[in-house]
């Protein structure tokens, strides 16, 4: 689950306006470039709060725990000599306790009296919300989990000359991330990937028989399979005590993302089966794709944010081995109540039909970008493009980046899936072969009259349509200047027409990046009865019979392939293995289908 950051809005300008980032001035913890082992993790507790002056350009926001429900926040301006005015506007909800060079001009905003060096106010900030069901954030005796918008301040200034302010935060009994902070006693660890570092803050006073560095180590895990664009260096992740996510949250994730920071609740963080106590990886996968969403939406694109968190908490952990086979296709099952509802029509209200008919609407369109490109592309360059797009992406505008990710339109899929109400085919786990795992069985096949054989069984009958399909795998297959064929999962067929001669495929599951090129004997009269397999056709006889034929053979006609069954050639592409012997003649050729992560 994803809530997009607050938008802070200065009510008064003076002269000039800035927001600073929101810096965290952290409890420091162990720094490691790779996993902190779970030795290393380092207990924080609570210690007196920080009295030294905010250094000059410095909003500076203390947090401390207050009562139930409530923070204390000490807010202190470092004043420049440069500025000659300075206002501040505190949230509309707090109960101001405090107030050192500050002068109250209206509402909640403050006015700096001009000779205070370092002017303060102190506040009592409501932090406890509540969505449904589900707590997003509480403030309890013990501890705290806050929404750093809930606590925070804009403020304006006029100066001579020119100056800045930089927003800090601070939490001395306890740890700050850039969106959210926990106050109390915690754990730390810390792990580094794909040029972020990731920080598991864990409160002491809930129990996972996971240690941090294990958390902070998915997270890494997790960051070196998504190519996204859109990464911020650090990413906090916290362990959230109960009641907050007791529920399970909006969906049931369990977990809740804003900005760089994301929370999963403390109950939903691990998971136990027959290998033992892991990580939930699947929670954390899904609120760390929240953090690299870094687009602005048009009203008929806003399903994408759930369904590609959705998406890739099925995709990554199945293919990083981390959930069974059994559990891939849960999030893509879609109710019946779901299904004839359109994607580009959904509001928030309707969070379940993005989060189950969304998510299969991707996976299907992952699959055709793969097919269009052999490979090359997948649905994470668009989800790039949408990053690095500048104003809103409506529908048309993701239209236009599926064509050009996949070289040529999927607009009328697109309409009938997305804009329309039909259902896309759901993957298979086979279609996601894991590492070191065959797709088998070995070959793809195609069909000669009234049965299915081997692609190694040649020639194959050129100037009519074959039929081609995987028995357990969706295949693509690629012959060269001819039309691109896809076969389903699950056998489905498909066709293409081959030239005379020698055509050569290029076979591959949907989800592999590389695959299998193979030379195949191609001839225009598969029966040798001298009549072309295209007339045969165009007559209604059989091209695999050569009694069956009514026509005149042609005088002197070549033959493009020869006749009978000879051995298909087959080429190695990158990362695919070709097993086979060489028996009576023929080869027997088999795949091994290498899985690539997403990059």
């Amino acid at each position: 689950m994803r809530r997009a950051p607050a938008v802070t809005l200065v009510l008064l300008l003076l002269a000039a306006t800035a927001v600073g980032p929101a810096t965290a001035a952290a409890v420091p913890a162990d720094d490691g470039v790779a996993v902190t082992s779970p030795s290393d993790a380092t207990d924080h507790t609570t210690r007196e709060g920080s009295t030294a002056p905010a250094p000059d350009g410095v909003v500076h926001h203390e947090l401390t725990r207050a009562d139930p429900g409530r923070v204390r926040v000490a807010l202190e301006v470092g004043v420049t000599t440069a500025t000659t005015a300075f206002r501040v506007t505190l949230p509309a909800a707090v109960e101001v306790t405090g107030t050192d060079g500050f002068d109250r001009a209206e509402g909640t905003t403050y006015e700096w009296d001009g000779r205070t060096a370092a002017p303060g106010l102190t506040y009592r900030a409501p932090v406890n919300r509540t969505v449904g069901n589900s707590v997003r954030f509480a403030a309890t005796d013990d501890w705290a989990l806050v929404d750093m918008t809930d606590v925070d301040t804009a403020f304006s200034w006029r100066s001579r000359g020119g100056t800045s302010y930089e927003r800090r935060f601070a939490v001395p009994n306890g740890y700050a991330g850039a969106a959210m902070a926990y106050l109390g006693d915690y754990r730390v660890a810390n792990a580094s990937a794909a040029g972020q570092r990731f920080t598991v803050v864990h409160p002491t006073v809930v129990g996972t028989p996971v240690e941090p560095a294990t958390y902070a180590g998915t997270l890494a895990g997790v960051a070196e399979g998504l190519s996204v664009g859109a990464r911020d260096p650090a990413v906090t992740a916290f362990i959230a005590p109960p009641p907050v996510g007791a529920n399970g949250g909006e969906g049931g994730v369990g977990g809740l993302a804003t900005g760089a920071d994301l929370w999963v609740a403390a109950d939903e963080a691990t998971r136990s089966d027959a290998d033992g106590v892991r990580v939930n990886e699947p929670i954390f996968v899904h609120e760390y794709v929240h953090t690299r969403q870094n687009y602005t939406l048009a009203a008929d694109t806003t399903w994408f944010t759930e369904a590609s968190a959705f998406y890739y908490m099925s995709l990554a952990p199945y293919q990083r081995g981390t959930i069974p086979r059994e559990r891939f296709g849960e999030r893509f099952r879609v109710a019946e109540s779901f299904r004839d509802a359109t994607l580009t029509g959904t509001t928030d209200a309707q969070y379940r039909v993005r989060a189950t008919k969304g998510p299969r609407t991707l996976a299907a369109l992952d699959r055709r970008i793969r097919a269009s490109t052999n490979g090359s592309r997948t649905l994470q360059d668009v989800f790039r493009r949408m990053n690095e797009a500048e104003g809103n992406v409506t529908y048309a505008v993701f239209r236009s980046m599926v064509a050009a990710t996949a070289g040529e339109s999927h607009d009328a899929w697109l309409d009938r899936h997305v804009a329309g109400v039909e259902l896309a085919q759901g993957p298979v786990p086979d279609a996601y072969p894991a590492p070191g795992t065959t797709a088998g069985p070995a070959a793809a096949e195609w069909r000669r009259g009234d049965e299915w054989v081997p692609l190694a069984t040649t020639p194959l009958p050129a100037g009519i349509p074959v039929a081609v399909r995987h028995p357990e795998v969706g295949v693509v297959v690629r012959p060269a200047g001819a039309t691109t064929a896809v076969s389903g999962p699950g056998g489905d067929p498909a066709t293409v027409r081959l030239p005379a001669g020698e055509a050569t495929l290029r076979v591959e599951t949907f989800y592999g990046r590389n695959g299998t090129t193979v030379m195949v004997p191609t001839s225009d009269d598969v029966d040798g009865d001298g009549v072309t397999n295209a007339d045969e056709s165009a007559q209604g006889s059989d091209p695999y019979d050569a009694d069956s034929s009514t026509a005149t053979p042609e005088s002197g006609r070549l033959d493009g392939g020869g006749n009978g069954t000879e051995g298909a050639a087959f080429e190695d592409g990158p990362g695919f293995g070709v097993t086979g012997a060489l028996v009576a003649g023929a080869v027997l050729v088999g795949w091994l289908v290498v899985r690539r992560r997403h990059g």
